[in-house]
C-alpha cells in the first residue's frame, strides 16, 4: 500500500471566525482533521492554550507561516516566534510570500538562498525547520541580472518587476512537464540543501503557471512535505485565474493526491479563500480530503492487485 498522507486545513482559511483559536482547533478536531497549520492569529492568542488543546484534542500543529523578517527578528532576540512554536509543538516554520524583488534574476535568488540558508542554521539550533510556499511568481522565467537595476531605479519598481515577469511567463514556450532551470523556484531548490529548505507546494499557483502539479511535485525530490489544496477558474486573458469551490476549477484533485501519495508527501493541506461560511468551509474541507485520499488509496490497491494477476 502506499503512504498515505494526513490532512490539515489552513486557518488561515477560516480567519474570519470570531471563535478563539482553542475553540476554532476542537471544531477542527471534531470534524476529522489530523492537524493544523497555523497563520496571523498564532501570534496573538495565548500559546499556553493553544498547546493545551493539541494534546487534548490529539491535533498536530503542522506548521507556522510567518513572514521571513519576522522569523530573522526572533532569532535576534526581537520577537517570541521560536518560543511560542516551542510550547505548542511546532517545529517548522513556513515562509508564505516574498517580495518579487527578492527572486527577479539570478542574482537575487542567489543572495535569496543565502539568506535563506542563514535562517535554516539559526532555526537548527533550536531543531526547527524551514519551509518556503511557492506561488506563480516563483515560476516565471528570471530577468537579466541587470535588469535589477533597471527595475530597481524606477519610480514603481514592484509593478514595473511584476509586469515583465508576468509577460514573460505568458509568452514563454514551456514544457508543461518540466519546471524550467530559469526560473526562481529552479534555482532555490538546486542552491539549497535538502536540511535547510523544505517546501510547501501551493498546487493551483503551479497550474496558473501553466506547469502540471503532479509532475511538478517530483522535481522537490522528497522536500515537499505538505501541499495546499485550492481550486483556481480562468478569469479571463488579462484577468488571470480566480478562487473557485474545489473540484469545480482546473486543478485535478486525484491526480494531486495520487502523485503527492507517490512522492512521499506528509501532509494534505485544505486551503479555501473564497468567501464563503468558515464552518461550512471546515466540514467540506474533511469530506474532501477523506473522499478523495480514500479514492486514490482504493485505485492504488486497485492496480497493484492487477499487476499481480498479471504476474
Amino acid at each position: 500500500m502506499n503512504w498515505e498522507p494526513q490532512t490539515a486545513i489552513q486557518l488561515y482559511s477560516v480567519r474570519s471566525l470570531t471563535n478563539s483559536l482553542p475553540e476554532i482547533i476542537r471544531r477542527v478536531a471534531d470534524t476529522g482533521y489530523d492537524g493544523v497549520e497555523f497563520a496571523n492569529r498564532f501570534q496573538e492568542e495565548s500559546p499556553e492554550s493553544v498547546a493545551a488543546v493539541l494534546e487534548e484534542t490529539e491535533i498536530e500543529p503542522v506548521a507556522v507561516h510567518a513572514d521571513l523578517s519576522t522569523i530573522e527578528k526572533t532569532l535576534d532576540g526581537d520577537a517570541d516566534l521560536i518560543e511560542r512554536c516551542q510550547i505548542i509543538g511546532c517545529d517548522t516554520l513556513i515562509v508564505p510570500h516574498l517580495p518579487t524583488g527578492e527572486f527577479r534574476t539570478r542574482q537575487a535568488v542567489r543572495s535569496l538562498s543565502y539568506r535563506l540558508r542563514d535562517v535554516a542554521a539559526g532555526l537548527g539550533d533550536y531543531d526547527m525547520h524551514l519551509g518556503l510556499h511557492n506561488d506563480r511568481r516563483l515560476l516565471a522565467p528570471l530577468l537579466p541580472d541587470g535588469a535589477h537595476t533597471l527595475v530597481e531605479e524606477t519610480p514603481v519598481p514592484a509593478r514595473v518587476g511584476d509586469t515583465l515577469q508576468t509577460m514573460a511567463r505568458r509568452w514563454e514556450p514551456k514544457d508543461p512537464e518540466q519546471i524550467s532551470s530559469e526560473t526562481p523556484l529552479w534555482n532555490l531548490i538546486a542552491r539549497t540543501r535538502p536540511s535547510e529548505l523544505c517546501f510547501e507546494v501551493e498546487v493551483a499557483e503551479i497550474q496558473t503557471a501553466g506547469y502540471d502539479p503532479g509532475t511538478a511535485l517530483e522535481l522537490f525530490d522528497g522536500r515537499a512535505e505538505m501541499i495546499h489544496l485550492r481550486d483556481v477558474a480562468s478569469a479571463g486573458f488579462l484577468s488571470g485565474y480566480e478562487n473557485v469551490p474545489h473540484g469545480d476549477g482546473i486543478v485535478e484533485m486525484d491526480c494531486i493526491i495520487e502523485a503527492a501519495t507517490r512522492t512521499g508527501v506528509d501532509w494534505i493541506v485544505y486551503e479555501n479563500e473564497l468567501d464563503s461560511d468558515p464552518n461550512q468551509k471546515i466540514e467540506e474541507g474533511a469530506s474532501l480530503l477523506d473522499r478523495i485520499i480514500a479514492e486514490s488509496q482504493s485505485s492504488s490497491e486497485s492496480e497493484t492487485a492487477l499487476q499481480a494477476t498479471q504476474s
